[in-house]
């Protein structure tokens, strides 16, 4: 098993959709900071990274997602969990939000038909993700939904405003949000007070190093569906037994 896999057009059979590349100083900025973590990244037994590029989440494009997962919460994959969809995991969701519900809340509350809700609970029953106890549709195990940590970064040069707006988007599905950009166009501190606020960090590169200025607030996950959708990926991949790396 790979201790690091990159996400990039090499998964479009899985579902996974990436932007195509713009050439520039801004790209090759990403480039240079996703080959720093991959030098960083220390792996364990437990502990394993994937890292997707410009991959779509709803109507963005985050340029890199960082993923830490544990191999250990995939061993009991199946062939039925490669066929849920979008709203089989939005259904899973609103399931952990509420911590289990019956089939007629289920209809009313997402506002979908009988016939929708039952195919997706039959999915996911089938994918062994829930369970009916007590006439209430609940999770089997929290951790089969979700990853160790999922950080989103930003690379943005000398448009803080723009950079700020975009990771306020990303902090809809990751744990940690960041900004990144290089030394000569660092916040000025009250855009810095801003990325406080919000809780948003800041990575800066100075010469051929890489510093945080500011520590990303860490948020509990899943936030949402698109939280899980990354948690799925992986699992895919994994799966599917091609863990392709090099390819950014």
């Amino acid at each position: 098993m790979q201790n690091i896999i990159e996400i990039y057009n090499n998964y479009h059979n899985l579902g996974i959709r990436n932007r195509t590349i713009t050439d520039g100083d801004e790209i090759e900025l990403v480039k240079e900071y996703i080959n720093y973590r991959k030098e960083s990244f220390i792996p364990t037994d437990d502990k394993k990274l994937a890292i997707f590029l410009e991959a779509q989440v709803a109507n963005a494009y985050p340029d890199i997602v960082f993923v830490e997962y544990n191999p250990e919460d995939y061993i009991d994959w199946n062939d039925a969990r490669n066929e849920i969809g979008k709203q089989e995991i939005k259904i899973l969701y609103h399931i952990y939000m509420t911590g289990g519900l019956d089939f007629s809340d289920l209809v009313v509350q997402l506002g979908i038909t009988w016939k929708e809700a039952g195919g997706c609970i039959e999915r996911l029953y089938d994918s062994k993700l829930i369970k009916r106890e007590n006439k209430r549709w609940m999770l089997v195990d929290e951790k089969k939904i979700t990853t160790h940590k999922i950080e989103a970064v930003e690379a943005k040069l000398n448009r803080w405003e723009q950079v700020l707006q975009q990771s306020l988007i990303n902090k809809n599905f990751a744990s940690e949000s960041y900004a990144l950009s290089i030394a000569k166009s660092k916040p000025k501190r009250e855009v810095l007070n801003k990325f406080k606020k919000f809780g948003i960090g800041v990575y800066i590169k100075e010469g051929n190093s890489f510093n945080t200025i500011k520590e990303a607030r860490r948020n509990p996950i899943p936030l949402s569906f698109n939280s899980i959708l990354f948690n799925e990926w992986v699992g895919r991949i994994l799966y599917s037994g091609e863990e392709k790396v090099d390819v950014i």
